[in-house]
């Protein structure tokens, strides 16, 4: 991957961040066949790391683990579309989620695996992995709509900003940490250890991701989270357009409409970086 820089970034603020709500939980859903796909087919390791997502920035779509033989299952939110690729990266099936059920879709990416001759895939079943996910018409048994196309491009947008300014700021501060998507809540994200030989559960260490929005926040958002997290009242002030959350999860964040207020896509990268590394510095200096 090239060094993220202006002509890399993708313009931000076409659609408003508070305008992605119906496109986000769509595209949350079609995600879950890329999981269950990585379920169904690969071993499960305790992180489940197997069913995480990369970010493929010259196509800009999600794509999965390696599957058997070498394919990856792909999302591609611009043209809402699920599918398969080759060991080569050649798309050899696609599935259009558009009208059809969640179950109809695993059905769909099942048959495709099946035909494109994946081992294990003939006689498997593709469900939901255990997880909670967000209440959504889809996931009541509803098919799946069609999210407004402007919409789509700017959820794309977001991530793929998103994972260039990860890889970045990962390269600069957080030791070449892996950057992944991860299906349960749709994020981006990577971690900065601390203290590797410690229990996982208290070994220190610093989150930094992108949500493109949850319950916390109607709006894609930048997160930087210490932990364990500390109390609120040793929480060090941080970046002016930065704020920390303290509400169900401490971090500090950045919202969309803080980043979109920057101007230009140059502005937009600058800012964005500045503040994430100002705020992986407040966290770096609460824990110690």
């Amino acid at each position: 991957m090239t060094d993220p820089t202006s002509h890399d970034w993708a313009p931000l603020g076409a659609v408003h961040p508070k305008e992605l709500e119906d496109a986000r939980w769509t595209a949350h859903d079609a995600a879950q066949a890329l999981a269950a796909t990585a379920y169904a087919l690969l071993p499960a390791p305790p992180d489940h790391r197997h069913s995480n997502l990369l970010w493929d920035p010259g196509r800009k779509r999600f794509v999965g683990r390696e599957l058997p033989g070498g394919g990856r299952a792909y999302l591609d939110l611009d043209d809402f579309m699920v599918g398969l690729l080759d060991a080569s990266g050649a798309e050899v099936a696609d599935v259009d989620p558009r009208g059809q059920t969640l179950d109809e879709l695993y059905a769909g990416m099942t048959s495709a695996l099946t035909r494109a001759g994946v081992p294990g895939a003939e006689g498997a079943k593709l469900v939901t992995p255990e997880y909670d996910l967000p209440d959504t018409p889809v996931r009541r048994g509803e098919p799946f709509p069609m999210p407004a196309a402007p919409a789509l491009e700017e959820l794309t947008h977001w991530f793929h900003d998103g994972a260039l300014l990860l890889e970045e700021v990962s390269r600069s501060k957080l030791g070449g940490a892996e950057v992944r998507g991860w299906p349960h809540h749709f994020d981006l994200a990577a971690l900065l250890v601390l203290d590797p030989d410690a229990d996982p559960e208290e070994a220190r260490s610093v989150g930094v991701g992108l949500s493109p929005g949850d319950g916390s926040y109607d709006e894609p958002y930048l997160y930087i989270s210490p932990w364990p997290a500390p109390a609120p009242d040793a929480l060090p002030p941080l970046p002016e357009g930065a704020r920390w959350h303290t509400t169900g999860f401490t971090s500090a964040v950045v919202t969309g409409t803080a980043l979109v207020e920057g101007g230009d896509a140059a502005s937009q990268h600058a800012r964005a970086l500045a503040l994430v590394e100002g705020c992986v510095g407040a966290c770096l200096k609460v824990l110690g």
